[in-house]
């Protein structure tokens, strides 16, 4: 027992000292970021790259229009660059806004539903692989803004690298203590330890919403995995393995709403198990390979501290004489080297004194987010919440069935319509997810199907099936719809008419039957 406790002691402090030294790199590192500047003038001449730009876009009309201008107005050779953009299920005017401004070849997605961010451009990108005249593609999000010299900043940084991640600014109309904290945060992250790595050759976990990656590297990776968080770090480390560095860049900089922030830490378990499942793979691969794998387990503030004060603690008590690495004044060593680095980041991330504050809350903020995701915690707030419910709220429970594809799992999903709004809430014993307030109703029970979708399940409603066809009948929450079995099985010439949430023995994948054409089955009225 006693050796198994030193053991896991030695374990500890390895870990945090390496990380400390890390951190300290990052540090030192991040004081050189004119090295970014002084590349982008070296290289600002080079030869202009065929760019090939895609964007992905679903019902965003207000940001996806003066991106497109912005990308029309360019400082780089119009004859290297063409633009595609996707439009997923979009219900909105975007069409035909682009159409009339121009310069974009416009992909209609999703005819009865929405395909989804990889699946559309995974299609996509099928075809384009096949272009001889392309050097690189540049991957962007519908919600960004970008300045003139976008692309430049791009070609410029490609002469020497083979993949970029670009950077995102949050845009704040009126500033709250919560997007203080969030976008303090975010920039800490970028200028410490993004620039850090970048500068010392190190891989960083893509952004799929500003990508750019060579055309020769896709060309041997045959794919993109942009699905959520977890498939992009899961990309990155395919691309790693394959000797292959993604690199942070500040200067390709896009701009974003901060109601479109996103919080980019994949889940503890998600990380363990793909860094377990690649520990087989480090023997044949680059130190860069195995240093990335071991990038991806950072402690976060809070388990940090609580380590190097447990061996402070410890160590200040007993004295392992067999052990003498195992001592205090070693570890109080590193543990000062830490603050100090810490100190030092301050000054060169350039945040300001107001934005200094911000960072300091940020750990306050992230042990709170903790707190809530414990079951107990997490039940009292809800019922905390279910007591706020306004009187105009109405709600309606249906029984689903869930599937992981072996078995059925018996569910409740409540239709809820609050205020105006309108959210779907799946539940199953004492678990439950809960989407985000939505115009539309079939906006909101997509949401919680995605999100399961993330975790290998499929519910088993009309709304995700291959026989359903959503009906335009002109209503804002759109919830009716047309089952197709009965023509597909060539039964009966008629469609009959449903709703999202309705289910039945027949059910099939909604990628099952993609030839069923929607504009066949609406009411002729």
């Amino acid at each position: 027992m006693v050796n198994l406790l030193i053991f896991l002691l030695a374990v500890l402090l390895i870990y945090v000292i390496s990380f400390t030294v890390y951190y300290c790199l990052c540090v030192y590192k991040s004081t050189r970021t004119k090295k970014f500047l002084q590349k982008q003038k070296y290289y600002a001449a080079a030869q202009p790259d065929n760019l090939m730009i895609i964007i992905y876009a679903r019902n965003s009309e207000s940001t996806i229009v003066p991106l497109l201008e912005s990308l029309n107005k360019q400082n780089y050779p119009k004859e290297h660059y063409q633009i595609h953009i996707i439009l997923d299920h979009c219900t909105d005017n975007s069409s035909n806004i682009l159409e009339f401004i121009g310069g974009a070849k416009i992909w209609r997605v999703g005819e009865s539903a929405a395909v989804g961010r990889d699946e559309s451009i995974s299609w996509l990108l099928e075809g384009l692989l096949s272009y001889q005249n392309v050097d690189a593609f540049v991957f962007l999000n519908a919600d960004r803004y970008i300045d003139e010299n976008f692309l430049s900043s791009i070609n410029a940084n490609l002469a020497d690298e083979k993949i970029i991640v670009g950077s995102t600014d949050y845009l704040v109309r009126t500033k709250t203590l919560l997007s203080g904290i969030k976008t303090t945060h975010h920039s800490y992250i970028d200028r410490i330890f993004n620039c850090g790595r970048s500068l010392m050759g190190l891989a960083n976990v893509i952004d799929s919403d500003v990508f750019v990656i060579r055309k020769e590297v896709l060309d041997k990776i045959k794919c993109v995995d942009f699905k959520d968080i977890n498939s992009e770090l899961k990309y990155t480390t395919l691309l790693v393995r394959n000797g292959f560095i993604p690199k942070f860049c500040p200067l390709v900089k896009t701009y974003t709403a901060i109601e479109n922030f996103k919080e980019r830490k994949q889940p503890v378990s998600f990380k363990l198990s793909l860094v377990w499942n690649c520990l087989p793979l480090i023997i044949k691969s680059t130190p860069k390979f195995g240093e990335f794998l071991l990038n991806i387990l950072t402690p976060n503030f809070w388990f940090l501290t609580l380590v190097y004060l447990g061996l402070l603690s410890f160590t200040n008590t007993y004295e392992l004489t067999s052990f003498p690495i195992i001592n205090f004044n070693l570890i109080f060593f590193f543990f000062c080297l830490l603050i100090a680095g810490f100190i030092v980041s301050l000054f060169s991330s350039k945040l300001g004194r107001k934005n200094i504050l911000y960072l300091l809350i940020y750990p306050v903020y992230s042990l709170l987010k903790i707190c809530l995701h414990i079951p107990i915690i997490r039940t009292v707030v809800d019922k905390m919440s279910e007591k706020r419910i306004d009187e105009d709220k109405e709600m309606s429970t249906v029984d689903v069935i869930v599937t992981d594809g072996k078995n059925n799992l018996q569910c409740k999903l409540d239709l809820i319509s609050e205020s105006g709004l309108v959210k779907a809430v799946f539940r199953f014993k004492k678990k439950k997810y809960s989407s985000s307030s939505q115009i539309r109703m079939v906006d909101a029970i997509k949401e919680v199907s995605d999100k399961l979708n993330e975790h290998g399940f499929r519910i088993k409603i009309c709304q995700s099936c291959g026989y359903f066809n959503l009906k335009m009948d002109g209503s804002t929450n759109m919830v009716k719809g047309y089952c197709n079995r009965l023509i597909v099985q060539k039964e009966s010439d008629m469609p009959i008419d449903t709703i999202l949430w309705n289910s039945c023995p027949y059910y099939v994948p909604q990628e099952v039957n993609k030839i069923i054409d929607l504009n066949s089955f609406r009411e002729n009225s």
